[in-house]
This record gives structure tokens, sequence and C-alpha cells, in this order.
């Protein structure tokens, strides 16, 4: 596995209390929120936490999410609600050199506005359920969401004045949006290592995996890629992680039969194969424990909810902590 060649695991990492870098939001002087919007790759597009919500839109590009210790696809278009201190990343695979530019849109806003707005205003009292609900990353779906998704990009050629209400009725707007929630806690799957260099090598190290086929992707030979045995790689992957290997490749080809499963009619036998399971009862096994359904049933859901006149209700089903 060529993609794996030079990168060191590292000795003896410690396991940080905190799964990603902390970034630290600039204080707004003449705004209440912040919104920027930036290329792929960039310094802040990184494994990430911060204790102001975000809300994040995909405008081009595709990829694996990681958000909290959900592992899962974006396309364009992709819109999700981060809470705070929920840790978050978008990976593209590029070619060497390339760059997307404008990818990313943020929404940033921190609990005291927020609440101090609720608290102004009681028309604002609905915010309460989708930003508690926040706190496991919130991916809106359905037409609303490209509704949402341009009204948000639209706030950045808008005045200070303009934003202020455009980003409250913006918020009102998803709070009556459906939506699934992505993670199952607040913590991350990936602690790092205190080290800076520490984190480098876990970010660069995921970003890899998660851009590669995962059903390409095979333990002995990333161990060999970089000289060690199945077993030592295993004991250093989860001392660098703090997740096993097989776990997490769990989760990664869960996530890419998850899409498979919404976007193409492909039988699941199938996407079985083609998620890199050898076979069926243990895919079925596998994503019942993850996704909390059968595959069949997460294919139903995910019709409904993307139906032209989905019920109108928050779903948690399609959540189950990938």
């Amino acid at each position: 596995m060529s993609f794996l060649n030079g990168i060191s695991m590292g000795q003896g990492s410690r396991r940080a209390r905190s799964p990603a870098v902390l970034e630290v939001i600039p204080e707004q002087k003449t705004g209440s929120f912040r919104w920027h919007q930036h290329d792929y790759p960039a310094a802040i597009a990184c494994w990430n936490y911060h204790p102001e919500y975000e809300l994040h839109l995909i405008t081009q590009g595709a990829g694996r999410a990681m958000i909290g210790d959900y592992i899962g696809p974006f396309e364009a278009g992709q819109l999700v609600l981060v809470g705070p201190d929920l840790p978050h990343a978008w990976f593209s695979p590029l070619s060497e050199g390339e760059v997307i530019h404008g990818r990313d849109v943020v929404l940033q806003f921190s609990q005291s506005w927020i609440d101090g707005m609720m608290a102004l205003c009681p028309e604002l009292a609905g915010l309460a359920h989708m930003l508690a609900d926040s706190i496991h990353g919130l991916e809106f779906t359905g037409i609303q969401a490209n509704l949402n998704g341009q009204a948000l990009k639209a706030l950045g050629v808008q005045s200070n004045a303009q934003k202020l209400g455009s980003c409250l009725s913006l918020l009102v707007s998803l709070s009556q949006s459906p939506w699934r929630c992505l993670a199952s806690c607040r913590d991350g799957t990936l602690p790092v290592g205190v080290s800076a260099p520490g984190a480098a090598r876990i970010n660069r190290l995921v970003r890899q995996l998660l851009t590669a086929d995962p059903a390409t992707i095979r333990h002995e030979t990333i161990a060999a890629s970089i000289g060690m045995t199945a077993s030592g790689f295993s004991r250093q992957f989860r001392t660098v992680t703090g997740e096993t290997f097989m776990g997490f490749m769990q989760k990664l080809r869960i996530g890419h039969a998850c899409h498979l499963l919404t976007t193409t009619p492909m039988a699941i036998t199938d996407i079985c194969r083609e998620a890199g399971f050898s076979n069926l009862s243990n895919f079925n096994r596998v994503f019942l424990g993850l996704r909390g359904c059968t595959p069949r049933q997460f294919r139903q859901q995910s019709q409904q909810i993307a139906s032209p006149n989905p019920v109108p209700r928050k779903d948690a089903s399609l959540s189950g902590g990938l």
C-alpha cells in the first residue's frame, strides 16, 4: 500500500485529553458571529474543535468527513451543524498541487451570543432542541438543506445589518428542517499525542486512509509498507489514535456502504463486496452494530428522508455512532 510509505507512527505517544487541535476563533469586533469561506487544502482544514457552534457547507468536491466518532462520505451540498467542542474535519482526495477553491463556507457563533438572543427574543425558543442535538453533529437533509445552504452562502455578500437578520432567519429555518445525528457522542475517536509532530503524523495518516478506497486497504499490506509486523502496527495505531485499526476500518467501510445505499440502486450483496467485506453475514452484523439497523432498513429510511414530502421530524435512527 504505497500511500502509507514514509509515514512514521512514532513511539510512546501519550494520549491527550483533547482529541483534536484547538481552533481559536478570532474575536468578532464588528459582528455577532463569524462567516468565512476557505479553500482546500488550508491550514484550518484539519481535525479540530472549538467552543463555538459551526454551520459548515461543502460547496464542491467530495471525500470523507470525520465528526466526533462518525466517519462517512460527503459531497457538494452537505450542510452540517457542529456543536461546541465536537471534533470535525472534511478530507478530499487531491492530485499533486490541486486546490479546491472556496470548498468550505462556515458560520461560527458562540454559546453566549445565541443564549443571549434566545433570552431577548422568545420567538427563538424553537432553536433549543436543534442546538442541544448539535453535540452529535447534525446533517440536514431534503430539499430544505439545499435552500439553507444557499442562504448561508448569501450571507457573505450582505452588509453587517443584513447579516444579523439573515443569520437568525437561517437558524430558524434550520430548526424546522429534517436532520440526522451523525456522532454517538461528543468525544472523537482519534485523540492525538501531546506533541505537535504527533498531531501532524495522525493528521497525515488519517487523511490518507480517508481518501483511499476502503475495499483496497489491507492490514498486513499497510504494516509491511512501513516495515512493521501486523501486530506491531496495530499496537502503534491504537497508541497514536486511541482506536483499533480494525474498528477504524469497520467505520470507514460501513460509511462507504451507507453512501452506496443512499446514492445507487446497487444490490446489497454487491455493496457488501464494494465496501470491502468478504461475506454478507459479517457485513450485516457489523452494519447492525454500528448503525442500529440493517442495510435494507437504512436504505428504506434514507429514501423516506429524501422523498419530496418527508415526515418533518428529527430522525436519529440513521446515526448509530459511526
